[in-house]
């Protein structure tokens, strides 16, 4: 089957690079024929770099497509292709949607899914709110995307499942890896009335560098992402500036202003995003999206350069440098122009491991984002 071909080649890590495939499949004709050509073939493209070539090369298993076979039939997983007809509309939408998924379990056939994220370190008041709004939406036929981690992900999976919906775990490891501990059981129970997936192959650790990416899939998935509960440096606010970028709603539970674990809503508020203290408030934007795609009237993004864009309000040229020496260094090298992680580990000289952890600290606080290239910049 040439989708474990370009499964395959897509689970070779550094490799050819996930935005050349697609241009090297019609070079090549098909994903086998990509994933067994030589080194000779690969460079007359003129699509890879030599080094990236020699990477993919030197870390190719011929075996491996026949491994993946293995893997998918023993542990019940079905892998699903961008090219399949059953690839979820929606996530192909995204301007960089994976090229494989691991799927275990049913991806619910729905046109309008919500998104629930929020703190790994939530309050009850968090949790409660993310527990009503994904139980009443569940119970109205939303499908309930997250992430699979605890706190507030947790609770959004399982108060769908409590509602009798249908909900999705986005994880950011291989679908054989314990992670979170302790969410196995959640996990099979997903599986049974949804799905739980990953773009990455089995054996893939919870890298820091795996989870901004995964969060583009619960955006992809979904059609607006609402944020129960997040502080000012929380891996939901990158969520929300995805789900931004993506043309997706975003919307926030606003929370105790004494107490900093809601003030990352309050900011996302400030700059556009919808407050909303009910499922109900939610429930009236799909009736106006339905109404919208009936008719082929193309909603307007609210976070449009003609309106209010969310990284406006905030200076961050004015903040202080980060502490860190790896921080105040990678802030230096950002001066001169946009970087890929590649070309930040090179200049840096760190490993990619400390980089990649740096990087999501800095994003969180605020010093700097991604653009659709996959290269950070200064804000």
């Amino acid at each position: 089957m040439d989708t474990l071909y370009l499964a395959a080649t897509c689970a070779i890590v550094p490799g050819l690079g996930r935005s050349r495939i697609p241009r090297l499949i019609q070079a090549f004709g098909s994903a086998k024929a990509l994933f067994e050509a030589s080194k000779e073939e690969l460079l007359a493209t003129g699509i890879c770099e030599p080094k990236n070539v020699v990477q993919f090369i030197t870390k190719r298993s011929f075996d491996l497509p026949r491994k993946l076979d293995t893997f998918c039939k023993m542990k019940g997983v079905q892998l699903l292709s961008i090219y399949d007809e059953a690839y979820p509309k929606a996530l192909r939408e995204i301007h960089d949607p994976p090229l494989v998924l691991y799927v275990r379990g049913q991806i619910p056939n729905a046109s309008y899914a919500i998104g629930v994220v929020g703190s790994r370190e939530a309050t009850h008041y968090g949790l409660k709110a993310a527990k009503i709004l994904a139980g009443d939406l569940a119970k109205e036929g939303i499908p309930i995307i997250s992430g699979g981690a605890k706190g507030i992900d947790t609770a959004a999976h399982e108060a769908a499942l409590q509602a009798g919906g249908t909900t999705v775990a986005v994880l950011g490891c291989g679908l054989d890896i314990n992670y979170p501990s302790g969410n196995q059981k959640l996990f099979e129970r997903i599986a049974q009335r949804g799905a739980v997936i990953s773009e990455y192959p089995p054996g893939t650790a919870p890298m820091a560098i795996n989870f901004p990416a995964r969060n583009r899939i619960i955006v992809g998935l979904s059609r607006g992402i609402v944020v129960a509960e997040a502080a000012r440096k929380s891996g939901a606010l990158i969520t929300a500036h995805i789900a931004a970028d993506e043309g997706r709603e975003v919307y926030c539970v606003p929370g105790n202003i004494f107490e900093g674990t809601s003030i990352g809503c309050h900011d996302l508020i400030r700059t556009g995003a919808k407050l909303i203290d009910s499922a109900t408030d939610i429930l009236e934007e799909k009736i106006a999206w339905q109404f919208a795609m009936r008719n082929k009237i193309v909603q307007p993004n609210m976070f449009a350069e003609e309106n209010l864009p969310l990284q406006a309000t905030p200076n961050y040229r004015s903040k202080p440098l980060p502490a860190s020496d790896l921080g105040k260094n990678i802030l230096a090298l950002l001066q001169q122009g946009p970087l890929s992680l590649e070309e930040i580990t090179e200049q840096s000289g760190a490993s990619l491991p400390e980089i990649s952890m740096e990087l999501l600290e800095l994003q969180v606080a605020g010093y700097l984002d991604v653009d659709k290239a996959q290269r950070y910049f200064r804000l």
